[in-house]
């Protein structure tokens, strides 16, 4: 059987939208909350996981020296570099549209890139984004493919994907407001969340590593 292996005498289904991809796509969502959660006790943010199967936010943040609250929806991906003949090479996490209509000051978004290099596994590679940045581009993004792809079905999907553009990007393949550049300073942006507590932990560990 094509696409399935056996596991205790039963045919299991190895394909997109199997239980073993399921799982593996919820441990990928796992592994980029746990990651987010030590990035931010770096830097002496107080982070706490949220439950929940269907959860829409999964860490709540609090800055102690600010005492300013956040909301932070965390995406995590193990693609690397993807190509469209639309908006070129990119890094790509997949969302719903109703993120294109969610903007609030205190919601932010973290995409998680995780990636492999011959077999070893790289320290992942964080894009700190705010909500009104990742809403304008999730509308723009379904627009500009409505527009231009030569695969369309006729069926409207719920289905959006978030890009973080490589290299040289044409203008017309970024939304209007990211035409100044804005999405160059989303990778390592943790200074989104204020002024650290206790000063940058995770600095202190590269200079003495």
């Amino acid at each position: 059987m094509r696409g399935s292996r056996k596991v205790g005498g039963a045919a299991r289904t190895s394909g997109r939208g199997s239980p073993v991809s399921r799982r593996l796509a919820n441990y990928t969502a796992l592994a980029g909350e746990f990651y987010v959660l030590a990035e931010l006790a770096l830097r002496g943010l107080d982070g706490s996981l949220t439950l929940g199967h269907t959860k829409e936010i999964d860490i709540l943040i609090l800055n102690r020296k600010t005492k300013r609250t956040f909301q932070l929806e965390v995406k995590t991906t193990a693609k690397g570099v993807q190509r469209s003949e639309i908006f070129g090479l990119h890094y790509g996490w997949l969302m719903h549209e109703r993120h294109g209509h969610v903007s609030n000051d205190n919601l932010l978004y973290a995409f998680v890139l995780l990636e492999e290099e011959t077999g070893k596994q790289r320290r992942p590679r964080f894009f700190l984004v705010p909500s009104g940045d990742v809403a304008a581009y999730v509308r723009w993004e379904y627009r500009t493919w409505r527009r231009h792809s030569t695969r369309q079905t006729g069926k409207l999907s719920s289905m959006r994907e978030f890009r973080i553009p490589i290299g040289d990007v044409s203008r017309g393949k970024l939304p209007p407001s990211w035409r100044d550049g804005r999405w160059k300073r989303y990778e390592g942006n943790w200074g989104i969340f204020g002024r650290s507590p206790v000063g940058s932990l995770a600095g202190r560990r590269r200079s003495s590593s």
